[in-house]
């Protein structure tokens, strides 16, 4: 089981190093963005139907008792109703934008795994390679174990930098997808409880 690791050579260890990262950070984003998922048209009409019985108190607690990053920024948006429309949108863009990161976490992490996998293991086929070279320099091209460590390192340290980066570049898209989606329904219902204020102020007028 460790001879493959122990022939790639020393690169080897932060080709490792490398994919237990990347495994703890994927399953850390997963399990966040799962929870942050929640089923915001229910939510937008609870809203609705507080703020149609004109209790913004109300609307508000239904966002704080409601997890993800859609409920918080509703609820910092409500927190405001009062304000005028354009002012009200910029407090939801600047509350959107603070969750940004909260929801990226440590996906940048992530994507440099992606891109530093493939680069290690050219690494560790360029010092196979130079190994190989060393051997036939030193005359000793008929000895064809020193010649198979050279060339085990160069193709196993290759192998397993593309077996790292290939799988999770599949899963940064993935949890990248599911970022970009939650900030578009926070803009989605964000322009829904601006509407919701014009309609408001629409009946009490």
């Amino acid at each position: 089981m460790f001879d493959p690791i122990l022939k790639g050579g020393i690169v080897m260890i932060p080709l490792l190093l490398c994919s237990v990262i990347a495994l703890v950070i994927s399953i850390e984003r997963w399990l966040y963005l799962r929870h942050a998922r929640v089923d915001t048209s229910r939510l937008m009409s609870k809203i609705r139907s507080a703020l149609d019985e004109g209790s913004t108190q109300q609307a508000r607690g239904n966002c704080e008792a409601t997890p993800g990053p859609v409920a918080r920024v509703l609820g910092a948006s409500l927190a405001h109703f009062d304000m005028p429309k354009e002012d009200l949108r910029e407090v939801a863009r600047e509350e959107a934008l603070a969750q940004q990161p909260v929801l990226d976490g440590r996906l940048p992490v992530l994507a440099t795994m992606v891109t530093i996998a493939p680069l290690l293991g050219l690494l560790g086929t360029i010092s196979g390679l130079i190994k190989v070279f060393h051997v036939i320099a030193g005359g000793g091209i008929g000895d064809a174990t020193q010649l198979s460590g050279g060339i085990a390192e160069a193709l196993i340290t290759t192998f397993t930098g593309l077996s790292i980066a290939i799988p999770f570049l599949v899963v940064y898209n993935a949890l990248s997808g599911r970022v970009e989606s939650l900030m578009h329904e926070i803009e989605l219902r964000v322009t829904e409880l601006l509407n919701l204020q014009t309609a408001n102020a629409r009946v009490r007028s």
